[in-house]
């Protein structure tokens, strides 16, 4: 982890170490897409984990002792593993994965939304599933999980049927959705499911799938595969899209920040990159118009 008063300061921070494979026992690696996130006061890292190889990846819940400090690794609980209403996991350890869950509030109740994969008998690929959980206990669902999306467009299958990293952005009365599909090359893609925020989130029939996704290789000039995006929002109230993507067809997966704006429909857009962004004080432009 590292921490910084300002964002640019980040890249020479200094990093502390807060988990690794060897902390404890029955984690060994694979520490996938850590996310931070509030829970009636608690701080919270949802990330993915394995008791041993990438078929037991599982996703996993770790808070933060009450005025702890997050820099320090002792003030953080041992990872939890996400169990279903009934205490059994969340996954059949070896046959289905999970992994990429996030978290976000809507009047009051919670919800997590994580990527899935079933391998046996028949490798399904991996599908978005949604469900309330326990504001005290987060890694405890308090509903039956719902499928809300499957790879189902062209783009989300390129090499490999996959729809993962799920992360929620609330605006305007919707809950806006983006995910990422295909393969982490090239391929890799954002897409957007949406719902009306007062909609029964239980209820696929709510989610809308954009036809498109919002970023693909094509999106930004030198930016290729973006994906796995999720929300900062700063102290101007600005919007922030986090994401990874590669400077060339072959390169790293590198991290990198744009300023999201917003469609006259309030949707969100996420390729507008700094030589077109507006001039705040243009926002709202108002015409009279004479009809003689």
């Amino acid at each position: 982890m590292r921490e910084a008063d300002k964002i640019p300061d980040l890249l020479n921070a200094e990093e502390k170490l807060i988990i690794d494979s060897n902390t404890y026992e029955d984690i060994k690696g694979l520490l996938w897409a850590p996310e931070f996130h509030i829970i009636e006061g608690d701080l919270y890292i949802f990330h993915g984990a394995t008791s041993g190889e990438f078929f037991y990846e599982e996703s996993h819940v770790m808070k933060l002792t009450r005025e702890g400090n997050p820099m320090n690794a002792a003030d953080w609980s041992r990872p939890h593993r996400v169990v279903k209403k009934d205490g059994t996991y969340l996954c059949e350890a070896g046959k289905t994965i999970s992994l990429d869950m996030t978290n976000f509030e809507i009047e009051g109740e919670y919800y997590v939304v994580w990527s899935q994969r079933e391998f046996l008998p028949v490798d399904l690929g991996a599908w978005l599933y949604i469900a309330k959980v326990d504001s005290k206990e987060p890694w405890k669902l308090i509903s039956d999980p719902v499928i809300i999306s499957k790879p189902d467009y062209g783009w989300a299958n390129n090499n490999v049927f996959v729809d993962e990293g799920p992360f929620a952005l609330i605006r305007h009365g919707k809950i806006f959705l983006t995910f990422a599909s295909a393969l982490i090359d090239a391929t890799y893609v954002v897409g957007l499911l949406c719902a009306d925020r007062k909609a029964d989130l239980l209820d696929p029939a709510s989610w809308t799938k954009g036809n498109y996704p919002l970023l693909t290789s094509r999106s930004v000039l030198g930016e290729y595969g973006p994906g796995h995006n999720s929300y900062v929002i700063d102290d101007d109230g600005a919007v922030w899209n986090a994401y990874h993507a590669r400077p060339g067809v072959d390169g790293p997966r590198s991290s990198g920040l744009r300023r999201v704006h917003f469609d006259i429909d309030g949707y969100p857009v996420l390729d507008l990159t700094e030589d077109k962004d507006l001039n705040q004080e243009l926002a709202n432009i108002a015409i009279d118009i004479i009809v003689k």
